[in-house]
């Protein structure tokens, strides 16, 4: 029997007739909330909102929702909020009803009263700090205790219990990681039971949580001078340019500029007019910017305008590969100045059309770049600086964002059923795990660089991946065949409007090449993908990286901050070289602080750097992150002994600890000086057994110097525990002969207090003898946090010159660098820098530690002030003496701390603890 069919007289089928049916739930901060939905169709319906015949509220009802969903009521996505007007404050009460907006025809619903209610609650949102949303809130009388919840325009973030009364109630919301990303957001104060909004503010959470006066100087770093809510990249780039005009270190014009300035805030949208302006003009580019276009010239013509605007410092040019538009595009060189065009004979489409542009580059290096992009500053220079660290290096790629400043992609994996994924696809840009440079599998052809060495080697993009699509991602297959390194540079940052070229739909136009090219990429490299991971969000965290060994999590109190102490200088070399034997460096900063371009330099070399708000604490980071590590090297004893037991209780990951230098023989040192200082000897006594314990509960321990070593083995009695930390010195450039120098120098970090009582004992003791024999020969003091006073040590024999940018300027310009350390340990990192640059020295015995320095043959040794002055006196007069102490210091340099050197102790190091390295030194 055959089912009954409905038909009109015509014998048309019928329509099931539309029956409209809701629930009004209640206002909620001045929001209407319920469901609606038409009962013979689950697609979402448009709501107009009504008091009497005035309409108070428009919205639809597309919200999904659990509670509907088990009620049976379609799929459960049809709640709704609508915001209502400003009427339902102006009266009493009021009847609400729904019409369907398109059709006015009624949707059934419950009957809604709305009564004003008689307390009057108020508050206000103050600010964003320290990861949380601060408010106010009060009533005229007492309210009691009552949910308060904070919203955006997504749903609610958070609720908390608060007594509501005539005092000001301050309340405070966390707010999670994925909302502090650095955009602005409308929120909302609600309390539950009351109709009314408390309060709504629309604030910029800041993804950077560090002080601004420990990032003052960093502002000329971009992502860091758009700090301020005022500011953005836009800014960044006119305040770079205009700087550089200033200096006359652009080709720019003001004029020129601010006419592109204009462009590009008046955006793409819509636009039908092409004012001229044009690109700077290069004899002979570093890069050539190829940007493939057909027809859509509003795009073309933004991409091309934010690339003159950006601040970049590399030279370029842009190729325009015109594949026949039928708009503005075919006359785009008589708009834009300088552009070079290579113009299609006939429709060659994408892939072809960048192969035939690719002729006509003249630059070291092709950028491909989609022209629904906008460039940001410094995102060529990131790209080209990346290349020039290494000749192994084939191609990089930028961080591409959407267009609302979420992440669009940062690298991209293939996994074993040959999938291909952008990773962190919508998440924070600001989040760590995407914001350090790594290899990678593959990059999108939207923003990409490559040599053009290699290009031609490889044989361009393939053509049987003809018109467009995973082109780029044989061409990274091809480059790693070839032997060369694809990696993902996060500070190249390119906005990338997605799907505006070639649309979104996958049945349609050149998209449909998507599916039918992914076919042709399987096949052809599924011998290089077939071994590795499942497609999973879980695994992504691991399979982002590649070519990594083993992973290393590395403990510290703050970020280094190289240019300002030897100790920062050393947990970087540290750092680097176990990137050398092929691991993966986490780093945590004990304090959580993002510190500018301090942390962003490590992010350059490959360093995962964690910090809040996206990680809240090292307890937080150990219990996410652990488990993936392969060990932990921390640095410190007072870093270590607050987390050994926690890291111990996660997991059985071997643990390397740095002391950095023994702190209780500094003490202890400092204490014996001119007497017995007994309060000093205790607190040093202190120190030891707090040391020591944190030595007894570790797999290694490296110190940096034998005497060190001996100390601590006499304690635990351990020896094979112990290790002597390699020191990485970097070559130097040329110097200044010994007739071009002049003075002598002090380098120091004062914060550190041995460094402070080596100036004093230069300012009390040596300094005056030597102005009394040789007044012409004058001590220059440099060095970070100077305290007040050394600004009273200036006088005819004394510069105090402070900060130095460059160790050029202290080791370069001096015929002699002192150190007159009278306590401290461990190893001086200004000893050895003076023996990598070849200045002779004048030291003490405690100055002269761990460095394998000899008095008389490869430095000068002196306790008292008449041996230091005589010891002075004689490197500034005697230029053999000189020359001799300045080559064997120099020897010392470059055979025991040599990088060779120290990839073979730290594969030993980490070796003696299991972890192990595939690599051949």
């Amino acid at each position: 029997m055959g089912k009954e069919v409905n038909t009109n007289d015509s014998g048309n089928l019928k329509k099931p007739k539309k029956v409209f049916k809701g629930y009004i739930e209640r206002i909620r901060g001045e929001m209407l909330v319920g469901w609606a939905i038409d009962e013979n169709n689950d697609s979402p319906i448009p709501i107009t909102v009504l008091t009497g015949e005035k309409e108070i509220g428009k919205g639809i009802a597309d919200i999904e929702r659990d509670d509907l969903r088990l009620a049976g009521i379609h799929q459960g996505k049809h709640g709704f909020r609508i915001e209502l007007d400003d009427e339902i404050k102006l009266v009493d009460t009021l009847e609400i009803r729904l019409l369907h907006a398109e059709t006015f025809e009624p949707i059934k619903h419950n009957k809604f009263l709305f009564n004003k209610p008689e307390e009057v609650i108020s508050g206000q949102i103050e600010h964003f700090k320290h990861g949380h949303i601060v408010a106010n809130i009060k009533a005229e009388s007492s309210v009691g205790i009552k949910d308060v919840t904070l919203c955006d325009n997504n749903g609610d973030l958070g609720t908390l219990k608060v007594d509501i009364g005539p005092n000001s109630a301050k309340v405070s919301f966390p707010l999670s990681a994925s909302k502090q990303d650095g955009r602005r957001r409308l929120y909302r104060l609600i309390v539950e039971g009351y109709p009314f909004l408390i309060a709504s503010e629309l604030l910029l959470t800041k993804s950077v949580k560090t002080p601004w006066q420990y990032l003052k100087d960093s502002f000329n770093e971009p992502g860091f001078l758009s700090l301020p809510p005022q500011a953005d990249h836009r800014y960044e780039s006119l305040k770079l340019q205009l700087d550089a005009i200033n200096k006359k270190n652009t080709l720019h014009t003001v004029e020129n500029l601010t006419g592109i300035h204009s462009l590009l805030v008046e955006s793409y949208h819509g636009r039908t007019k092409f004012p001229a302006f044009d690109l700077p003009k290069f004899s002979k580019p570093r890069v050539s910017i190829i940007v493939p276009a057909y027809n859509k010239f509003e795009l073309t013509y933004h991409c091309i305008a934010s690339i003159a605007f950006a601040f970049n410092k590399t030279s370029y040019e842009v190729i325009l590969a015109d594949d026949c538009s039928t708009d503005e595009t075919s006359e785009a060189e008589e708009i834009i100045g300088n552009l070079k065009v290579s113009r299609n004979p006939e429709n060659l489409r994408f892939l072809r059309s960048c192969n035939r542009a690719s002729s006509l580059a003249t630059g070291e290096f092709i950028v491909f770049l989609n022209n629904d992009t906008e460039v940001t500053s410094y995102w060529l220079d990131e790209l080209v600086n990346k290349m020039d660290e290494s000749s192994e290096i084939g191609m990089v790629g930028s961080k591409l964002l959407h267009e609302d400043g979420s992440l669009q992609e940062a690298g991209g994996i293939v996994w074993r059923n040959g999938n291909v994924w952008n990773v962190g696809r919508d998440s924070n840009p600001a989040s760590p795990e995407f914001n350090y440079s790594r290899e990678v599998d593959y990059l999108t052809g939207a923003s990409m660089c490559i040599r053009r060495s290699i290009w031609n080697e490889v044989g361009q993009f393939s053509e049987e991946f003809v018109p467009c699509y995973y082109e780029d991602t044989d061409l990274a297959f091809k480059v790693r065949s070839a032997g060369h390194k694809t990696v993902y540079v996060p500070h190249s940052v390119v906005m990338h409007f997605e799907g505006k070229s070639h649309g979104k739909d996958l049945s349609s136009g050149l998209k449909r090449f998507q599916k039918i090219n992914e076919k042709i990429f399987r096949e052809k490299w599924f011998k290089h993908y077939r071994n590795g991971k499942d497609a999973n969000l879980n695994a992504m965290s691991l399979e982002k990286d590649r070519n990594v060994d083993q992973r290393i999590l590395v403990l510290d109190h703050a970020v280094p901050t190289p240019n300002k102490d030897a100790g920062s200088y050393a947990a970087i070399q540290e750092m680097k070289l176990m990137q050398e034997l092929g691991f993966k460096v986490t780093f945590v900063p004990e304090n959580m602080a993002h510190l500018g371009k301090y942390t962003k330099e490590l992010q350059r070399m490959g360093i995962e750097v964690l910090y809040a708000p996206f990680y809240v604490s090292v307890v937080d980071v150990l219990q996410k992150r652990l488990k993936e590590m392969s060990g932990v090297y921390i640095t410190r004893y007072n870093v270590a002994e607050k987390y050994l037991d926690t890291i111990r209780s996660i997991s059985n990951v071997p643990i390397i600890f740095n002391n950095a230098d023994l702190h209780f023989l500094r003490q202890l040192r400092n204490s014996l000086m001119g007497g017995v200082n007994e309060e000093g000897v205790e607190k040093a006594m202190e120190t030891r057994g707090k040391e020591l314990a944190v030595c007894e509960k570790v797999d290694a321990i490296l110190c940096y110097n034998t005497t060190e070593h001996a100390v601590i083995t006499s304690h635990i009695l351990e020896a094979e525990k112990l290790h002597l930390t390699p020191w990485v010195l970097e070559q130097k450039s040329n110097a200044p002969s010994f007739d071009e120098r002049e003075g002598i120098s002090f380098l120091g970090g004062y914060s550190h207090f041995p460094n402070v009582e080596a100036v004093e004992y230069l300012y009390n003791e040596i300094m005056p003898l030597l102005l009394q024999k040789r007044p012409d020969i004058v001590l220059y003091v440099y060095g970070s946090n100077m305290p007040e006073n050394f600004r009273d040590y200036e006088g005819p024999n004394i510069k105090i010159v402070g900060f130095a940018e460059h160790l050029d300027d202290v080791f370069h310009k001096h015929k002699a660098f002192v150190a007159p350390l009278l306590s401290g340990a461990g190893i001086k990192g200004k000893v050895l820098e003076s023996m990598a640059y070849g200045v002779p020295s004048v030291l003490t015995g405690v100055a002269a530690e761990g460095t394998g320095l000899s008095s008389g043959i490869s430095t000068q040794l002196a306790e008292k002030p008449e041996q230091w002055v005589d010891s002075i006196i004689k490197l500034y007069d005697e230029k053999d003496h000189w020359m001799k102490l300045s080559e064997n210091a120099l020897t010392i340099a470059e055979t025991d701390f040599s990088k060779e050197n120290a990839i073979k102790r730290f594969k030993d190091i980490f070796s003696s603890v299991g972890i192990y390295s595939a690599r051949r030194i």
